[in-house]
């Protein structure tokens, strides 16, 4: 994690890119740790009336870390005052919330947790609406309910998420010693990731295959490192039975998982992570690369929020609700428009 005296100016110029202003408003977030440590710092930092930062327990660190963590970057911005972390959502007054973020530790937001809200709070994705996951949250009754959901575009101008993607495979090649010119790197995945990878990969003259469909045999002798980055397609893609066959790999080649269907049970060549997110997840996100990208990210997804707290109060419907969002701010809908 960044020292705090840049992650203040990040944050401060995040705001003042995205202008955003957040006084009188009562928000739910969640408390972390590492990079995702920021969120409630920024609802405070951009004027909330009280954030609540829930956390709990994971393999990312214990209550007790979150809290030090997360009150030693607030005591530094002098926002102790404004951030209460809580352990249990039950304790609060739901229907006060004006938004609550749909982000890690909160999640599943359930029925349990939107009947209890106000209809006129408001729920950002924090990225984009493909990512979608019913797991995550019921958005039909939050539909039911008139609480309206709304992504984050991160192809904003001001935001550009999804290049850091190039960025973090470069990073990873040139950590396992995988430089320009004299590599040859095969990268599975959707063309919605993989072109962001094959933009830096050019720009540092790397050699590479790009494979979006699996449906023929390739030989992969030629290669000294695979990125996989699919998050659509759930065939196996590396596995006893999969389109690459775990013996087919040399031992001497490293192989990079970002998001895919993989079973290394039988490797005998180098993979990171050891433990790999199962298909839908990501094993790596660009937080990787910095706080700054979650820092601008999840400024955005505030930012989206205050949208749909301004076209609530316009009494805006359907294609105008829509319109006026993806117009107006860092905004994804729903293709289906019931969403809107």
């Amino acid at each position: 994690m960044d020292n705090f005296a840049s992650i203040k100016n990040q944050i401060k110029k995040s705001i003042a890119n995205f202008n955003l202003d957040l006084s009188n408003k009562i928000i739910l977030t969640e408390a972390a740790t590492g990079n995702y440590v920021v969120t409630p710092a920024i609802a405070a930092l951009a004027g909330a009336k009280y954030v609540y930062a829930f956390t709990k327990d994971s393999k990312y660190g214990s209550v007790e870390d979150v809290k030090k963590q997360t009150n030693n970057l607030l005591k530094y911005l002098n926002l102790e005052d404004r951030v209460e972390i809580i352990t249990d959502i039950n304790s609060l007054n739901l229907d006060e919330v004006d938004i609550l973020t749909n982000t890690g530790f909160l999640r599943p937001i359930d029925d349990k947790i939107i009947n209890k809200l106000n209809s006129k709070c408001v729920i950002p994705l924090m990225w984009e609406t493909w990512e979608y996951r019913k797991s995550d949250l019921d958005i039909e009754e939050c539909a039911k309910k008139n609480i309206k959901v709304y992504g984050t575009n991160e192809d904003d101008s001001r935001l550009r998420t999804k290049e850091y993607l190039g960025y973090m495979v470069l990073k990873f090649l040139l950590t396992l010693n995988h430089t320009p010119i004299s590599s040859n790197i095969l990268i599975l995945g959707c063309n919605h990731f993989t072109l962001y990878v094959q933009k830096v990969l050019n720009q540092n003259d790397y050699n590479y295959t790009i494979i979006n469909e699996y449906k023929n045999i390739i030989n992969i002798d030629s290669y000294d490192a695979i990125v996989l980055l699919e998050h659509h397609n759930n065939k196996l893609l590396i596995g006893d039975s999969g389109y690459i066959k775990t013996k087919d790999i040399r031992s001497d080649v490293d192989v990079i998982h970002i998001c895919g269907s993989v079973d290394f049970t039988n490797a005998n060549f180098n993979y990171i992570p050891k433990v790999p997110a199962s298909f839908g997840n990501m094993s790596y996100t660009v937080d990787n690369i910095g706080s700054n990208v979650i820092i601008e990210l999840h400024t955005a997804g505030l930012k989206v929020a205050t949208g749909m707290i301004e076209a609530n109060s316009l009494n805006l419907k359907k294609s105008e609700y829509k319109d006026f969002m993806q117009n107006n701010y860092p905004a994804m809908s729903f293709k289906d428009e019931k969403y809107w």
